[in-house]
């Protein structure tokens, strides 16, 4: 029977769970490797389902301008992007990366805007991808903000948190897409501004989709996985 040898040391491996937060770690899209950061680790709040326990992982830079949902209402469980972020760009993964990233029901506004009702828990949205909440970014609740996450590690809450916020496509700082619709408005939804403050705009208008995805805590990574 032949011996294999093995040539060079053996490769470090890490679990998720033992990222700290803020590290970044390359995933690919399309065959490229793209950096996503460690938003958070475990459940944020009570208001989610245990689908959601795991390493929440953003794409570091927005990836491309996209509209929200051209039928031209805030409605998330039908809009364009969801329909997109869980079908196309999904296959953009490698296959085991693909096949690992967790299926969560997520916290969102049912029907969108002012007829809308928040979900949570076991009657989040079921997804594989999605946008982040207003809230999970560290804006402030007000009037206008649905229900629909609580505050990640990774950011900070307030005006003071802009620069966390900050997301830039081709090097240059531009508007990204959030999930929360306007809850008094049926044609708007949350974004992030070039200066990482709220801005609400029509769902119609194209700006960056910056995707985030869970992961399982035991998911395991090697160093070559580790951003620098």
């Amino acid at each position: 029977m032949g011996m294999f040898l093995r040539r060079g040391p053996a490769p470090h491996r890490t679990r998720m769970s033992d990222l700290e937060i803020g590290r970044s770690i390359k995933l690919n899209l399309n065959s490229t490797p793209w950096e996503w950061l460690v938003v958070h680790q475990g459940l944020p709040s009570e208001i989610y389902d245990a689908s959601c326990n795991g390493t929440w992982l953003l794409l570091k830079d927005i990836y491309e301008k996209r509209v929200w949902n051209s039928a031209g209402t805030n409605i998330l469980e039908s809009s364009t992007v969801q329909s997109y972020l869980n079908g196309d760009f999904l296959g953009l993964f490698d296959p085991e990366v693909q096949s690992a990233i967790k299926q969560v029901k997520i916290p969102y506004r049912k029907n969108g805007g002012p007829g809308g009702t928040d979900q949570s828990g076991a009657n989040g949205l079921l997804s594989k991808i999605f946008l982040l909440a207003d809230l999970e970014v560290g804006f402030l609740a007000s009037t206008t903000t649905p229900e629909d996450g609580a505050k990640l590690d990774y950011f900070v809450a307030g005006t003071t948190g802009a620069s966390k916020r900050i997301a830039y496509l081709n090097g240059s700082a531009n508007r990204w897409w959030l999930r929360s619709p306007h809850a008094s408005r049926s044609d708007i939804a949350g974004s992030v501004g070039t200066d990482g403050v709220y801005g609400g705009a029509k769902v119609i208008a194209s700006y960056g989709v910056r995707p985030a995805i869970i992961l399982p805590s035991n998911f395991i990574i090697t160093d070559d996985m580790l951003a620098a």
